[in-house]
C-alpha cells in the first residue's frame, strides 16, 4: 500500500444531537417518557481536491450519480435539507434498539424483541474521486457534557455502586451511543463498528452476554425470571421500575464493537472508469453510517434524555 495520497474529509463531520423527551410510555428504559429526538445537526463535510462527495440514496448513486448534488463540501444547511425530506420534519427518534449486524435492528421489549427500521440514524453517503481508490475510517469522537441526572428510582449503577434517592449522578449520555460504517460487498462489504472505551464512568457492553446479574429469589422459587436483579446499570434499573427483566437478557448479542478508530478501511472503490454509466470520476464508493442508542448499554435508561451528544468523523482517501 502506498501512503495516504491526500485527506477525503479535511474537517470533521459534527453531529450534534439534542435529545429530547418525547410522549409516555408503558415500557422501556424510558419509563418517564419513551422516545428521544435528535435535533439540529450540524455538520461539514469537506473533500480535498479532486474528491466529491455527495448524500442521497445509494440506488440513486450507482445508478444515476449525477442526479445527486455533488460537492467538496456537504454543509450543514444540505444535511438538515436531507433529514428533513426523510424523517418527521428533522426529527430523528431515538429508541432502544439493538442489532447484531448494524443493518437490522430490534426493538427491545418485555416479551420479545420486535424487529424495526425506526428508532436509529442513517446517513447515506456517496464518493468518487480520480485518485483515491480506498476510504478509510480515520477517527471518531462522541462526547456529552457529564450533567446532573436526578434519580428517580434507587437501583445498582454498572460498577456494583449504589445509587439512591433523593440524589443526583453526573450522566455522559454520550456512552450509550454507538456508530457503525457500514459498506456493500460490492465495496468490500465492510462493517465497523465503534462504541467509547471503558472509564470510571463507562462499561463497555461488547457483543453482549448473560445480563440477567445477581440471583435474589424474592418470590422464595429459585428459578423464576424475578430472581434475577439485572446487571449494574440499566438492567437493575428496568428491573427496579418493573420487577422483572427485558426479554433476552439472559443470552444477549449484539454487533461487535471496537473502542479505537485508527485508519479503519470502509470503502474499497470501485474503477467505473469503463462503465457506461457517467460518474464523471474513475472511482466510485458508498458507505451508510448508523448512529444509535444501544439498548442494552448500561447507560442506556433514562438519564440519556434531554441531552445533547456530539459526534465527529474523519475518513481518509487512500490510493493502493
Amino acid at each position: 500500500m502506498t501512503k495516504i495520497t491526500r485527506k477525503l474529509l479535511l474537517s470533521i463531520i459534527t453531529v450534534v444531537l439534542t435529545v429530547v423527551a418525547l410522549g409516555t410510555t408503558t415500557f422501556a428504559w424510558f419509563t418517564l417518557t419513551n422516545t428521544s429526538a435528535i435535533q439540529p445537526f450540524e455538520a461539514d463535510i469537506v473533500a480535498d481536491s479532486g474528491i466529491e462527495v455527495a448524500l442521497g440514496a445509494h440506488d440513486d448513486g450507482l445508478n444515476n450519480p449525477n442526479s445527486l448534488n455533488w460537492v467538496t463540501t456537504l454543509t450543514t444547511e444540505a444535511i438538515q435539507t436531507y433529514i428533513e425530506s426523510e424523517y418527521n420534519a428533522g426529527r430523528i427518534v431515538f429508541n432502544h434498539v439493538t442489532t447484531t449486524d448494524g443493518v437490522n435492528f430490534m426493538t427491545l421489549g418485555a416479551l420479545s424483541m420486535t424487529a424495526t427500521t425506526n428508532g436509529y440514524l442513517e446517513i447515506p453517503l456517496n464518493f468518487r474521486s480520480d485518485t483515491a481508490n480506498q476510504i478509510d475510517w480515520t477517527s471518531v469522537g462522541i462526547t456529552s457534557d457529564a450533567d446532573p441526572w436526578t434519580i428517580d428510582v434507587a437501583f445498582t449503577d454498572f460498577g456494583d455502586v449504589p445509587r439512591t434517592t433523593p440524589g443526583t449522578v453526573n450522566v455522559d449520555a454520550s456512552n450509550a451511543m454507538r456508530i457503525a460504517m457500514i459498506s456493500e460487498a460490492a465495496y468490500g462489504g465492510h462493517t465497523v463498528a465503534y462504541e467509547k472505551p471503558a472509564t470510571a464512568a463507562n462499561h463497555v457492553l461488547g457483543v453482549g452476554g448473560d445480563l440477567r446479574g445477581p440471583l435474589s429469589n424474592i418470590d422464595g422459587i429459585l428459578g423464576n425470571a424475578d430472581d434475577y436483579l439485572g446487571t449494574g446499570g440499566s438492567m437493575n434499573y428496568y428491573y427496579e421500575k418493573n420487577n422483572t427483566l427485558p426479554f433476552g437478557a439472559d443470552a444477549v448479542v449484539t454487533l461487535a464493537t471496537q473502542t479505537v478508530i485508527s485508519d479503519d478501511l470502509v470503502i474499497e472503490m470501485v474503477d467505473v472508469s469503463g462503465d457506461p454509466i457517467d460518474y464523471q470520476a474513475d472511482f466510485f464508493g458508498q458507505v451508510m453510517i448508523r448512529v444509535w442508542l444501544e439498548g442494552w448499554d448500561a447507560n442506556t435508561f433514562n438519564s440519556v434524555l434531554s441531552r445533547t451528544i456530539s459526534v465527529q468523523f474523519v475518513f481518509s482517501g487512500v490510493t493502493v
